[in-house]
């Protein structure tokens, strides 16, 4: 099973880690974090945070998800 985060949670590891989480602007209850196939020399690998649920292929293809 995933793990899923608040906002907030995932508000406090990008102020820790660095901006290496993107997700909707939506409010949503909980995200799940996706690793994708996007990386940048400062924080390595980007991981998007998408509502708990099963995945569709489009977002697959449109966050680049791994």
């Amino acid at each position: 099973m995933d793990r899923t985060y608040s906002k907030a949670e995932l508000d406090y590891l990008n102020t820790k880690y660095g901006r290496w989480i993107r997700y909707p602007q939506k409010e949503e209850k909980d995200y799940v974090l996706y690793a994708t196939g996007d990386a940048n020399i400062s924080c390595g690998r980007i991981y998007v945070a998408l509502s708990k649920g099963p995945l569709s292929y489009e977002d697959k293809i449109k966050y680049n998800i791994m």
